[in-house]
């Protein structure tokens, strides 16, 4: 009897009751007590009131917080994206006021700490970001609605109040937005559609993990068909939120956005706005609306932690400037030393935050090393040796160039003609006509005589005009060879050399990147039958799942250590080593007869080969 009025008592709950049961769940399991008592002291302080009397944040109180940067023009929306997480785990309610038990879920989804306080980690993150950020179209039954008004309105527009339709819809006429959502449902896949019946995975593991899952089953059900919904995000808009993600990904909870301003002023905006189209590119081309497939394709290989910099943005809700733990008022925190000591020609700030989006953060800022720039250390594969094989640590290669047009030098016609006669077309155009692409090598370097080198772990990937990541297959182990005469190469076999003869024929794998002996010239091949060292592209974007190749030259090519100060020091043991066995060889007493003399070298190793030992 005393299970059955428990049951009913369960079945009684309102969505606003699971919500409030949840909210405190979360205060309870996801935060210590000193940081809940500073987030409701930044609440308090700041929040406007209501004619109710309910404190709540609006726009411009988050806005300023947060010290979002009006030339990113962000602002608006982020503050929607922050409203539709009002509403967790029930998003499809969103977008709400942000009242205090509103803007504690909404940290807990923005920093990611309500996954460990529902089942299962409540589902899919990224369907979860997804969700927060699109706003949705309407249809019956999977086509659009003829009634004439602009169906689902840009991501964002919503006003400081946070009382806008919650389905997004806006009901001025609107030509445009008709086009757009007949769009919609013409490109829409099965996995784009969603409907008003269907269960929702993360609602379903809150109310799991509150043990109020018969609420949800037992709910009543609309007895009319299921309206259908394709959810979008809109790609400029995407492009600004992008672009603030750059400029956070290396933020501290308790630093200060104000004061990085030089990541998004001049030269710096015009660089994140490069990076972020490029981004946005491997899931829209051409300001079509960006559906969920695309989105998560691209995010799941990608860039896995896009969204990572949002936690450090929005745990600044748990610091409190009214909280001064300092004794001493006149003790200051030492400056926060910079990302990197010195920037390359391609490796810009911009761009290593861009290289975060998929590589961990933590082993980048800090901890990266010029090891070679082509354009300081010359363009040879002998100043590349000296420079780079000594480092024991992971290193990253970057490559950029311009797009070949037809051979016109003799140069150019030799590296055409140890191509494949068959070449595929060139991948998606760029405004400024360069290409930048790189690899992450996590073993040091050596040369290559007949089996190529390399881990699992290696990763090929694209950073501009579009960002791709290429993960390696199991089908080859050709990740890596290095080899004077032949060049340097990534997904493809070691061509058959001999020494001093020029190669004649270049093996493309079917996902490969091949630079030439010169490093003059580079090639990327993209074949759609797969097969090779590395996974063939799954976005579904400009042909980029075909077959295609670039074929460019090379600009500035620059090699980056990945590691610290004992990875510094190790590699400056090991130059300071060989010039020690260099000088010790040099002195080496020999006799008067020079034939003898230089065949002892040569068996030593000293001159002959690849070396030069100087005049005899």
């Amino acid at each position: 009897m005393g299970q059955s009025q428990s049951d009913e008592g369960r079945r009684s709950l309102s969505p606003d009751d699971l919500r409030h049961r949840l909210t405190h769940r979360l205060q309870k399991r996801t935060f210590t007590d000193l940081e809940l008592y500073s987030f409701r002291d930044v609440f308090t302080s700041l929040a406007n009131t209501s004619n109710d009397g309910t404190p709540y944040w609006s726009e411009d109180t988050l806005t300023r917080f947060l010290e979002l940067p009006d030339a990113l023009d962000v602002a608006s929306l982020l503050y929607h994206a922050t409203s539709v997480a009002a509403g967790f785990p029930f998003l499809s309610e969103g977008p709400g006021i942000l009242e205090w038990e509103a803007v504690v879920r909404v940290v807990c989804v923005f920093t990611g700490r309500y996954r460990s306080v529902l089942r299962k980690g409540g589902g899919d993150a990224v369907r979860v970001w997804f969700r927060i950020l699109a706003v949705h179209d309407r249809g019956g039954g999977g086509e659009p609605e003829g009634d004439g008004n602009a169906n689902g309105k840009v991501i964002g527009e919503v006003n400081g109040g946070g009382d806008a339709h919650p389905s997004g819809r806006n009901d001025g006429n609107d030509d445009e937005g008709d086009n757009t959502s007949d769009d919609i449902f013409q490109i829409a896949d099965p996995e784009d559609m969603d409907d008003e019946n269907d269960d929702d995975e993360l609602a379903l593991a809150a109310l799991e993990a509150l043990d109020a899952i018969e609420v949800f089953k037992l709910a009543e059900k609309p007895a009319s068909a299921a309206v259908k919904y394709v959810r979008r995000l809109d790609p400029k808009d995407l492009t600004h939120l992008v672009m603030l993600l750059l400029v956070i990904a290396p933020l501290d909870p308790q630093e200060s956005l104000a004061t990085y301003v030089e990541r998004y002023s001049g030269e710096a905006l015009v660089d994140l706005k490069r990076a972020a189209e490029s981004v946005v590119r491997s899931m829209s081309i051409g300001g079509k609306p960006i559906l969920w497939t695309g989105f998560s394709r691209s995010v799941k290989r990608s860039l896995p932690y896009l969204f990572d910099g949002f936690k450090p943005l929005y745990e600044h809700f748990l610091f409190s400037k009214r909280l001064n733990m300092n004794k001493d008022p006149t003790l200051h925190l030492p400056l926060t030393p910079p990302l990197l000591q010195h920037y390359g020609t391609i490796l810009t700030p911009t761009i290593l935050n861009q290289l975060s989006f998929f590589l961990k953060g933590e082993t980048l800022w800090r901890r990266l090393r010029k090891l070679y720039i082509g354009s300081d250390d010359g363009f040879s594969m002998g100043m590349f040796e000296q420079k780079v094989f000594k480092w024991r640590a992971p290193t990253i290669l970057l490559v950029s160039g311009s797009r070949m047009g037809p051979p016109t030098t003799s140069r150019e016609k030799s590296f055409t003609d140890s191509l494949s006669p068959k070449r595929f077309p060139d991948s998606i155009e760029s405004n400024d006509g360069t290409l930048t692409f790189g690899v992450y090598v996590d073993v040091m370097w050596k040369i290559t005589h007949k089996e190529c080198f390399g881990t699992p772990t290696t990763k090929i990937f694209q950073l501009h005009p579009i960002h791709e990541v290429f993960e390696t297959s199991k089908a080859h182990s050709d990740y890596i060879y290095w080899n004077k005469s032949a060049g340097i190469g990534f997904g493809a076999p070691l061509p058959r050399i001999k020494a001093g003869d020029p190669v004649l024929h270049m093996n493309l794998g079917a996902v490969s990147l091949i630079l030439d002996e010169s490093l003059e010239f580079g090639v990327f091949t993209h074949s759609s039958s797969g097969g090779g060292a590395y996974h063939t592209s799954d976005l579904n974007v400009g042909g980029r799942n075909d077959d295609w190749q670039e074929r460019f030259t090379i600009e500035e090519i620059e090699v980056w250590g990945v590691g610290g100060e004992e990875e510094a020091k190790e590699q400056a043991r090991q130059w300071a080593w060989d010039e020690a066995e260099a000088m010790r060889r040099r002195n080496v007493q020999l006799g008067d007869d020079v034939e003898a003399n230089r065949a002892l070298l040569e068996m030593a190793g000293i001159i002959g080969g690849n070396r030069s030992g100087g005049s005899m």
